[in-house]
C-alpha cells in the first residue's frame, strides 16, 4: 500500500473514531448524574476533537492550515488524560478529593499546553521544528517536540498512570463484577500507552503518524462499556467492596439471566459451597427457587429457607429486589438473606408463653368465679336484709364487699375474655333477642355501681328499632358492661346514660355517654390497645388493667361493627358501638 493510500485509509479510520465517540458521548450523557460520568464525557469529547482535528491536518495540503489543524488538536489533546483521571477518581470512591480548587490545579497545565500550542511561533515549546513529511504535502506534519510538549506528556502519563493505579487496585481488591469491570478498563487503559509510546520514540511503521488518538478511543469504548453495561449499583465500587463484604446478611447479584454475578463473604459461607459460585445459576443453590418465581412472577420472592451449617440448624429469610436497565426492564435480581433463626426461636417461644398464659387466665378465671359468686350473692342477701336484720354498719360493709367483689369479677371476666380474643376461641352465637334483654340481668349491678357514686343512670332505647334483633347476647351484655363500668370509674358527677339507637337503615347502635373526666385527643387512638391506659392523675388512681375498651373493640370487629369515640376534657366521652342490624327472618 502507498504511503498516500495509507494517509487516506487513516483519515477513514479516524473519521469513524471520532463518530463512535460521539456516539459514547450520546449514551453517557443519559446517565451524567451519576457520579464520575463527567469525567468521562470529557475524555470522549476530547478524543472526538482531536481525532477530526488530526483527520484534518492530514487533508489539508498548505503548511499554514495544515498548522492550525495542528495547534487546534490541543484543544482536546491535554484534557483526554484528565478526564479519564476525574472518572477513575469517581470510580474508586475518591471523588470527595476532588474540590473546587484541585480542579482547577488539575487543569492548569492542560490550559497551559493549549496555549503553548497556539503561541508556539514566539517561544517553540511545543514544537522546534515543523515541515511536510517526505517533503509531501499530503499527510501528517513531520515536527521535531520541544521541552514543553514532553514536560506536557509527562504531566499526562501521570494522570493515566494513576487512573490505571485506581482501576488496579479494583481489579485486584473487588469481587466478582467490579473486579471484571475494573480489569476491563485496565485493560483498556494499555492502548494509549503503546500508542503513543510508538509515536514519540518513531517507532511507528508509518512515518509520523500518531496512533494516539485511535488507541485512546480504544480505552474509552472499554471504559464506556464496563461504565454502561456492568452498572448494577450507582455507588462506587470501593464503597460496594467496603459495605457489599461487611454486610451481616448473605447478599448475592443476579444477572438477567439468574447467574451469579456476585455474592459477598457471608453468602459464600451460608451456603457452604468452596467452589466459584460466580456464572452459577441460583437455582443450582436454591432448588424451589423455579417454584418461587412462578408463584411471583411479576413481583418479588419473600421465603424462609433453612439450612444446616455443622450441627446447627438455622432459618434465613429471602427476600429479593429486581434490577432493571435504563428501559424499565430488568435485568437482574439482589437476594438478601437474613438469618431469623433467633427471631424463629423468639417467636415459638412467645407462642407457647401466650398459649401458657391463656390456659393459665382461663383456669384462674374459671376457679376464682365459682367463690366470687358465692361472695356476691352471700353479700347481696347481707345488704338487702334477707338474712336478718342489719346494723348501719353491716349495710355498709356489705356494701364494700359487694363492690370489690363486682370489680374483682369484672377484671376476671376482662381477662378471660382477653385470653378467648387472643386465641381466637369467641364463637358468635346469635338468636333473636328483645334489646331490653341485654341490661336486664345487669340492672342491679350497673344501678349499685352508680348509685354508691351519686351519679344518674339511665337508659333509652329507640322507638324505631325492631322489637326483635339477632345476635349474641352474652357478648352484647360485655360490651355494655364494660363501657358502663369504665364510664361510672371515671365520672364522679352528673350522670352515665345508655342508649340504644337505629343507625340507619341496616346499622343499630350502642351508645354509652358520661359527664366525667374526659380523654385528651393524644391518648384517644391509644386507648383501645390491650393494658393501655391513659396517663393523667384522674385516671391512674382508677384500678384496672385497661382491657375494658381493648375488648369492646375487638368484639365489636368480630361482629363486623365499629367503634366511635367523641370525648373532650372535663366535659365527658360518649362512645358508640355501630353494629350490623339483623332482625329474625318471619316463619312462613
Amino acid at each position: 500500500m502507498s504511503l498516500y493510500s495509507s494517509y487516506i485509509a487513516y483519515v477513514i479510520i479516524l473519521v469513524g473514531s471520532a463518530i463512535i465517540a460521539c456516539l459514547l458521548l450520546f449514551r453517557i450523557w443519559a446517565l451524567r448524574a451519576t457520579p464520575g460520568a463527567y469525567g468521562l464525557m470529557i475524555s470522549v469529547a476530547c478524543v472526538a476533537e482531536w481525532s477530526l482535528t488530526y483527520a484534518m491536518e492530514i487533508i489539508r495540503t498548505d503548511m499554514a492550515e495544515k498548522i492550525f489543524w495542528a495547534k487546534m488538536e490541543y484543544i482536546g489533546i491535554p484534557f483526554v488524560a484528565v478526564g479519564i483521571f476525574i472518572f477513575a477518581m469517581y470510580f474508586s470512591g475518591r471523588g470527595a478529593w476532588l474540590t473546587f480548587p484541585r480542579l482547577i490545579l488539575l487543569l492548569t497545565p492542560a490550559l497551559l499546553g493549549f496555549l503553548l500550542a497556539l503561541t508556539n511561533e514566539s517561544h517553540h515549546q511545543i514544537w522546534t521544528n515543523i515541515r511536510f513529511t517526505n517533503d509531501l504535502p499530503f499527510g501528517p506534519l513531520d515536527v521535531t517536540h520541544g521541552v514543553g510538549l514532553l514536560i506536557l506528556t509527562a504531566y499526562l502519563y501521570i494522570l493515566i498512570l494513576l487512573a490505571m493505579i485506581s482501576f488496579l487496585q479494583i481489579a485486584i481488591r473487588g469481587q466478582g463484577l467490579y473486579s471484571y469491570q475494573a480489569g476491563i478498563m485496565l485493560a483498556g487503559m494499555l492502548f494509549p500507552w503503546a500508542a503513543n509510546i510508538i509515536y514519540i520514540s518513531g517507532l511507528s511503521p508509518f512515518p509520523s503518524i500518531d496512533l494516539t488518538p485511535l488507541a485512546l478511543t480504544f480505552a474509552n469504548v472499554a471504559i464506556s462499556v464496563s461504565f454502561l453495561r456492568y452498572r448494577f449499583m450507582d455507588i462506587q465500587p470501593v464503597a460496594h467492596s467496603s459495605v457489599f463484604n461487611a454486610m451481616k446478611d448473605g447478599v448475592i447479584v443476579l444477572d438477567y439471566k439468574e447467574r451469579i454475578a456476585d455474592i459477598n463473604p457471608v453468602g459464600t459461607y451460608i451456603f457452604q459451597d468452596t467452589g466459584n459460585l460466580l456464572g452459577r445459576e441460583i437455582c443450582t443453590l436454591l432448588p424451589k427457587w423455579d417454584d418461587w418465581r412462578s408463584a411471583n412472577p411479576m413481583g418479588e420472592i419473600n421465603q424462609e429457607i433453612a439450612f444446616e451449617l455443622g450441627t446447627d440448624k438455622l432459618t434465613f429469610s429471602l427476600r429479593t429486589t429486581s434490577l432493571f436497565d435504563q428501559n424499565g426492564k430488568r435485568n437482574g435480581r439482589v437476594l438478601l438473606i437474613s438469618d431469623i433463626t433467633e427471631l424463629k426461636q423468639a417467636q415459638e417461644q412467645s407462642m407457647e408463653a401466650s398459649r401458657l398464659k391463656t390456659q393459665l387466665l382461663a383456669s384462674v378465671g374459671h376457679d376464682l368465679r365459682a367463690p366470687l359468686g358465692a361472695i356476691i350473692g352471700y353479700a347481696e342477701m347481707m345488704h338487702d336484709g334477707t338474712l336478718g336484720n342489719v346494723t348501719e354498719e353491716q349495710e355498709k360493709a356489705s356494701s364494700e364487699i359487694l363492690d370489690s367483689a363486682n370489680q374483682l369479677l369484672s377484671f376476671i371476666n376482662n381477662l378471660v375474655g382477653q385470653a378467648q380474643i387472643e386465641t381466637g376461641k369467641i364463637v358468635l352465637r346469635e338468636f333473636p333477642f328483645d334489646v331490653e334483654e341485654i341490661l336486664g340481668p345487669l340492672m342491679s349491678t350497673l344501678n349499685f355501681h352508680a348509685h354508691k357514686k351519686g351519679l344518674l343512670f339511665t337508659q333509652y332505647i329507640e322507638p324505631g328499632l325492631p322489637p326483635k334483633i339477632v345476635g349474641d347476647q352474652f357478648w352484647l351484655r360485655q360490651i355494655v358492661l364494660n363501657l358502663v363500668n369504665n364510664a361510672v370509674k371515671f365520672t364522679e358527677k352528673g350522670s352515665v346514660d345508655v342508649r340504644f339507637l337505629r343507625q340507619d337503615e341496616s346499622h343499630w347502635a350502642i351508645q354509652v355517654a358520661d359527664t366525667g373526666v374526659g380523654i385528651p385527643v393524644e391518648a384517644q387512638k391509644r386507648v383501645f390497645e390491650a393494658f393501655e391506659q391513659v396517663q393523667s392523675p384522674e385516671m391512674i388512681k382508677q384500678a384496672g388493667f385497661g382491657l375494658g375498651l381493648s375488648i369492646v373493640a375487638k368484639l365489636a370487629s368480630i361482629m363486623n361493627g365499629t367503634i366511635e369515640l367523641e370525648s373532650e376534657v372535663n366535659r365527658g366521652t360518649k362512645f358508640t358501638v355501630v353494629l350490623p342490624l339483623k332482625v329474625p327472618v318471619p316463619l312462613r
